[in-house]
């Protein structure tokens, strides 16, 4: 295999410029003047550039972005933190996440509401168990599920080993959490949202 020694030769496009055209992009995507498809397809024609010509081809409709950006500006990737690979990441990753916290805060919001016993209340146990004091029919639920503990800062909820599991906004319960009003809790199937006493 053949490799380039000393400078890369000026038709084929550095990854400062690659870069450059990137931030470009994101840029326009902030501003409104590109949806989150086309920023998405355009950054894939940037990363499989290898000329000018194509780097151009990615940014020629966008008012005064130029493909080379003055040497003042050039930054070598391994002098950035992380590098192109982390801003690809995070850029590709943004939308998608708001969007999934959006939908995850409606449906939260739509979930049953489970009230939180007044402080100093004893300990209630969640279970299909006849003698629990949170007592859930469902078949998902085991006998003795978890346990609710009033504390000196709040309730904490601990799972009892329980067959399918307790959640805490989405996380699978392993030892003991704190639960405060606002949180999303799940009971093998069965999803509460927890609300002040």
């Amino acid at each position: 295999m053949m490799q380039y020694q000393g400078e890369v030769p000026p038709s084929r496009a550095s990854d400062a410029e690659r870069e450059h055209v990137l931030d470009l992009l994101r840029a326009a995507a902030v501003e409104g003047r590109l949806s989150h498809e086309t920023f998405v397809l355009r950054m894939e024609l940037v990363l499989a550039a290898r000329s000018h010509a194509q780097l151009r081809s990615a940014v020629e409709d966008l008012p005064g972005a130029e493909v080379v950006p003055p040497a003042a500006e050039v930054v070598p990737p391994a002098a950035t933190p992380g590098g192109l690979r982390r801003f690809l990441r995070r850029a590709a990753a943004a939308p998608v996440g708001l969007a999934t916290r959006v939908r995850r805060r409606y449906r939260v919001r739509r979930l049953p509401v489970l009230a939180l016993p007044p402080a100093g209340s004893q300990t209630l146990v969640i279970g299909r168990a006849p003698g629990s004091g949170l007592r859930l029919s469902h078949e998902t639920v085991s006998r003795s599920h978890a346990v609710l503990t009033c504390a000196a800062d709040g309730w904490s909820l601990r799972d009892l080993s329980s067959l399918n599991g307790t959640l805490v906004n989405g996380r699978r319960l392993v030892g003991q959490a704190p639960v405060r009003p606002g949180d999303w809790v799940a009971f093998g199937r069965m999803h509460f949202r927890l609300a002040a006493p």
